[in-house]
């Protein structure tokens, strides 16, 4: 009987007395879990949304498939094997965080074990959705900009690293690759991508892509 006591007096001890560093711990991970729940919240509410605009933007539901249809993927950046036996074709938003999140956790892997061994071509498409993301068109632009020097996968992957809506820091980061800085200049504020970005949109709409990664 005295041994009962004595546990309950220990256990209303810990409960009324100073917290300690290992409850603390406890108080920090409840934060961040109710910190994820809401971001995931807001995730969710997000993919709603995109799924109701390819919907209307397309005429198709998200779960309809495109069987037998072609795509023209001409003088569309690419890299890895043109032999592979597989060709992987991204149709994507620079604004994307979906698109960014695939980009940081799948896409190395990817690099690594397909693209680098000549297994997989891999074949990136501009789609920036002006719904969403108006701003993300100069993005397309400035990589295909930075073909033109040669720097369109080191751009690329930079617009995903840290996207930005400003012109004056998409130079910044034309700058940072080594890129010859008025030749970029003249290119993104002359407009020299803004047809062929907005033609790459018009065509993956009518063949009614659902911009499979986007969603993923």
């Amino acid at each position: 009987m005295f041994k009962i006591a004595t546990v309950a007096l220990i256990a209303l001890f810990s409960l009324s007395g100073p917290q300690t560093p290992q409850s603390d711990e406890v108080a920090a991970l409840k934060r961040e879990l109710e910190k994820m729940r809401a971001q995931q919240d807001a995730l969710k509410a997000d993919v709603e949304a995109i799924k109701s605009l390819l919907e209307a933007l397309t005429g198709r539901s998200l779960g309809a498939s495109i069987v037998n249809a072609t795509l023209a993927l001409a003088g569309e950046p690419s890299k890895g094997s043109k032999t592979a036996k597989v060709t992987m074709v991204e149709i994507s938003d620079y604004h994307c965080p979906y698109c960014r999140r695939h980009m940081q956790q799948t896409q190395p892997q990817l690099d690594a074990e397909y693209i680098a061994t000549g297994k997989l071509q891999y074949v990136f498409v501009d789609y920036p959705i002006e719904q969403l993301h108006p701003e993300a068109y100069r993005a397309h632009e400035a990589a295909n900009c930075a073909g033109d020097q040669g720097k369109y996968w080191e751009m690329h992957n930079q617009l995903f690293a840290s996207p930005t809506r400003e012109v004056g820091e998409l130079e910044k980061q034309a700058a940072a690759l080594g890129l010859d800085a008025a030749k970029f200049k003249t290119c993104l504020e002359g407009g020299k991508y803004v047809k062929p970005v907005r033609e790459s949109v018009a065509r993956m709409q009518e063949l009614g892509s659902l911009i499979i990664l986007l969603v993923s």
